[in-house]
């Protein structure tokens, strides 16, 4: 795919200002201002660092090329993440980003899965995790840290003069959080990148006069390319903040004080706000111009509860998006109210430019399926000029992506309306079939989540071989780590059942209750449904004590 004429990719756009405008501040994190010029100067640092080491030996003792090498990044936000990521660019190799906290086995996992030369840790690593990582890496992978590889930087030469990176040429692997199995490594382009940082710039509206607030991790799809790239690229200003937030409000209190006009996050973390925010008139969020929910379902209670409590008006819209589509889908039109379904689902919004979403129904049969009608629920396929040409090293996993005429399988389901807007209901694999009817967990959740007592819930669906088939099983964590008196929990295991049957007119198969921080999480705050089932049916919440209520 060839780059888009008006569009460049975001390591030539950093580029372009470093030359142009190299005074300008680029980004604000930790109270200090970093400027185009400086964000440029340790890019090459790093690039410099990175040439300068080479590539692993080959078994011939000759130094392999880095050209399109694999390098493994495990850094947190910040401006070393930065510079190692766009430095691997510039270097020619190719950035894999992982979660910064990810255990040292995992780190190695996916650097033998995608065949990385070199692993980096932040500078702030602990000594076991880089001791673990390299007693067990092979003689073919390096292990770094960030300012080892800053540190040893030739002061000039080493890299060649800067050219526009190749549009077809692997910009990243992004690998996907593993809410719904192994995680993959999706193949993005420098075309990509440019094709769907153009796409969010023009759908969202947004210009240089923008200042985006963002402590989404960098190292993810949303954080990485909507809540930095696009800044660069356009010129807007960027507040970063740590990704390993412990208080919610220092999120809004950047907003408040650097008057932040641009900000997104799943749907929990707003919900956290409204749990931490005794005062909102401590917050004035007055700023804002769109507040992105988005990567996971969003919820109309949470919009209208958040509105009300920050005295906003249209400014917190919903949006849809995927990895396998670099990151943006649709979003909803800033300045507009939410639309929600009968339902209580709410609309992911309209299509960015060049994309659409298709429907399909049927989609086990022999043909692939038939566009569904108005009101069935299908599987979401996107068709889109950013969407991934497939999963490194993982052609199977690819054929089933990619349905050959332009178009990937999001495996999310979902309808639309009369009026043309699309609802999400439910990841396909964790759809819930009780009684003949399809329960989507979002739905479910919802009205647990609800309930004064609970912290967060899950909804999943067990099948125990009995006549009554699948039933939907509610795992609901309590506020509070210290469990209460054994008739409370059964009490409070009634409430649920109730509100459930209130709100849907079903009843769950059973009720857990469970202590705080027990439902398994994916990096970037998913319910991992399919963990959490596993965790059930093989023991492992009973055998740990994970389950106060009931005790079998």
């Amino acid at each position: 795919m060839p780059m888009p004429s008006k569009l460049i990719s975001p390591l030539e756009a950093l580029e372009r200002r470093n030359r142009d405008q190299p005074a300008q501040i680029a980004y604000l994190f930790e109270d200090r201002e970093h400027t185009y010029g400086e964000l440029w100067g340790e890019i090459e640092r790093f690039a410099r660092g990175l040439v300068g080491r080479g590539s692993p030996a080959s078994e011939t003792g000759e130094e392999l090329p880095l050209q399109g090498d694999r390098v493994v990044l495990v850094l947190p936000n910040g401006p070393e993440m930065f510079a190692a990521f766009y430095g691997c660019q510039r270097a020619g190799a190719v950035p894999v980003p992982l979660y910064p906290e990810s255990g040292a086995d995992r780190v190695l996992d996916l650097a033998t899965a995608c065949g990385a030369t070199r692993v980096v840790w932040g500078s702030d690593v602990s000594e076991a995790t880089l001791a673990t990582t390299l007693l067990q890496a092979g003689e073919n992978l390096h292990v770094v840290t960030c300012g080892e590889i800053l540190a040893a930087a030739p002061e000039d030469g080493a890299l060649p003069a800067f050219q526009p990176p190749d549009p077809e040429a692997t910009a990243l692997l992004q690998y996907t959080s593993g809410s719904t199995g192994d995680p993959k490594g999706v193949i993005v382009s420098h075309a990509n990148l440019a094709t769907n940082v153009g796409q969010m710039i023009d759908g969202m509206e947004i210009t240089a006069e923008d200042v985006f607030v963002s402590w989404l991790p960098v190292h993810h799809d949303m954080g990485l390319v909507l809540m930095t790239m696009v800044p660069f690229t356009i010129g807007a200003r960027l507040v970063l903040l740590p990704s390993s937030l412990t208080d919610i409000r220092r999120w809004l209190q950047a907003i408040a004080t650097h008057k932040g006009t641009f900000t997104a996050a799943p749907d929990f973390a707003y919900r956290l706000c409204l749990a931490a925010v005794r005062d909102p008139t401590h917050f004035d969020l007055s700023s804002l111009r769109v507040a992105l929910n988005a990567a996971e379902p969003v919820r109309a209670t949470t919009i209208r509860r958040f509105e009300e409590m920050f005295d906003l008006d249209r400014v917190m819209v919903a949006g849809y998006g995927l990895a396998e589509a670099t990151v943006g889908v649709s979003m909803q039109p800033s300045g507009t109210a939410p639309v929600i379904s009968p339902r209580g689902l709410v609309a992911i919004g309209e299509p960015f430019p060049d994309v659409r979403i298709h429907i399909r129904a049927d989609t086990r049969s022999p043909v692939e399926g038939r566009p569904a009608r108005v009101g069935e629920i299908g599987e979401l396929w996107v068709e889109s000029p950013a969407n991934t040409s497939g999963y490194y090293s993982a052609p199977e996993a690819t054929a089933r992506l990619l349905d050959g005429s332009g178009c990937i399988r999001t495996g999310d389901l979902g309808y639309r309306d009369e009026d043309g807007h699309v609802f999400l209901v439910g990841r396909s694999k964790n759809i819930i079939l009780q009684a003949g009817h399809n329960l989507a967990p979002q739905e479910l959740e919802e009205a647990v989540d609800a309930l004064p007592f609970v912290r967060r819930s899950a909804a999943v669906g067990i099948d125990r071989g009995r006549v009554e088939g699948e039933q939907a099983y509610i795992f609901a964590e309590l506020r509070r780590a210290l469990p209460p008196p054994a008739n409370r929990l059964q009490e409070m295991a009634t409430e649920v059942v109730a509100r459930i049957h209130r709100r849907l007119g079903l009843r769950p198969g059973r009720v857990c209750l469970l202590p705080p921080r027990t439902i398994p999480l994916t990096s970037n705050g998913k319910i991992r449904h399919a963990a959490l089932r596993a965790a059930y049916l093989d023991g492992t919440l009973q055998d740990q004590g994970r389950i106060l209520y009931p005790i079998d």
